[in-house]
């Protein structure tokens, strides 16, 4: 048993290393940029164009994982890492400039936003030999790894030079790259735990992406709903100091705001476990996408930073419980032989999302303004959450 408590450890690291990653490349993308004095409008495009690129190639990833067994996620996992560390190694010690600059971050970007599918699967690797990793656990210290590297990286970033971020893109990369490459199973005699039907499931001719959505047609509409409450999700997110600023706050107040949402998220992903054995996980994803609705609201009727805070204490009720309650719904309602594909999806609703808020949401906030553009996202979040409501089934 201590054994299989090592890979709760190895799996938690992975989920810390990549969103520490996550948030050097992602959430200091526009600091990175502006110091190389490239503008908003190629700033929301290099994110758009990554995150298009990311929809494309996770249900390509998916699909690949779903039907070559023989090759491991998580040595899928270490070439990417191998290529992303290499491409943030050319971006930190390389003079480049202009356009091979726009390429490489792009390139580097998808990537990382491409393997979270994969990493998220890599929590059930070892379910066939009866071994669980507390996923919700390691998804909160994540979201912990995101808070703590983004206060630390804004001081860091503020006292030298942004120059600076390819090198932790490097160093976490790295770690992630150790993390994944000795997440193996522990010596000891296991023996695979599996019924007939899953034997026959594991079997079944591969579905295609168009067989996938035929099969799952009511889980499709499901991920649709989910697009629309997450559109309003990072249109929040991404230009959050136009709302903050909107208010009279500053980035510091936006910093705070940030930090409290994300430490939020630790007692909800750590109690997932507890807490889907006496709540059903789609009764769990409802909640979840109604309070995304309420802190949306909260956020609209936000006139001052109180009532901000107050909406980032949703998180913790919101995402924080969406994230693993998806997990596990995909693992219960998609079949074994799909379930990489089916996480896939989630994720590349989440994505696709990231497009729509990317390209849309800047042409808004200048041609709207911002308390408009707020009651935009309200709009879609209560289509969203009805749809929603209407489709997730119980597990």
């Amino acid at each position: 048993m201590k054994k299989e408590k090592v890979l709760d450890i190895k799996y938690a690291g992975s989920q810390i290393f990549y969103f520490a990653a996550f948030c050097a490349m992602m959430g200091y993308a526009s600091v990175y940029l502006l110091d190389k004095k490239f503008n908003n409008s190629t700033i929301g495009i290099v994110l758009a164009v990554s995150n298009i690129i990311a929809v494309i190639a996770q249900p390509m990833l998916a699909s690949f994982a779903d039907k070559h067994k023989k090759i491991e996620l998580r040595q899928m996992l270490s070439i990417i890492m191998m290529i992303v560390i290499a491409l943030s190694a050319i971006l930190y010690i390389v003079p480049v400039t202009g356009m091979m600059i726009l390429i490489l971050v792009v390139t580097i970007f998808a990537l990382m936003s491409s393997i979270m599918p994969l990493m998220n699967s890599l929590a059930f690797t070892f379910e066939k030999y009866g071994i669980h990793i507390n996923y919700g656990l390691a998804r909160g210290l994540g979201s912990v790894a995101y808070a703590v590297t983004s206060m630390a990286l804004g001081h860091i970033v503020a006292d030298y030079s942004p120059e600076l971020l390819p090198l932790f893109y490097i160093i976490f990369s790295v770690l992630l790259y150790l993390v994944v490459k000795v997440f193996v199973l522990p010596k000891g005699n296991y023996q695979i735990v599996e019924d007939d039907h899953q034997e026959k499931e594991e079997t079944t001719t591969q579905l295609s992406f168009g067989q996938f959505c035929a099969k799952y047609k009511k889980f499709i509409v499901f991920l649709l709903g989910f697009v629309l409450v997450y559109f309003a999700h990072t249109i929040i997110n991404n230009f959050f100091i136009q709302i903050i600023n909107n208010i009279g706050g500053n980035s510091s107040d936006m910093g705070n705001a940030i930090f409290l949402a994300a430490m939020l998220e630790l007692p909800t992903m750590a109690y997932f476990n507890q807490l889907s054995k006496k709540i059903n996980c789609g009764t769990l994803i409802k909640f979840s996408i109604i309070m995304f609705l309420v802190k949306h609201v909260i956020t609209f009727f936000a006139t001052n930073m109180l009532m901000i805070y107050i909406g980032q204490v949703c998180q913790m009720f919101a995402y924080a419980l969406f994230i693993p309650a998806s997990v596990y719904y995909v693992n219960e309602k998609i079949a074994v032989a799909d379930r990489v594909k089916g996480q896939s999806m989630v994720t590349t609703a989440m994505t696709l999302s990231g497009v729509f808020a990317n390209f849309i949401g800047g042409i808004l906030l200048d041609a709207i303004g911002v308390h408009e553009v707020l009651l935009v996202g309200v709009v879609l979040s209560v289509v969203g959450a009805i749809i929603v409501c209407l489709t997730a089934e119980k597990v």
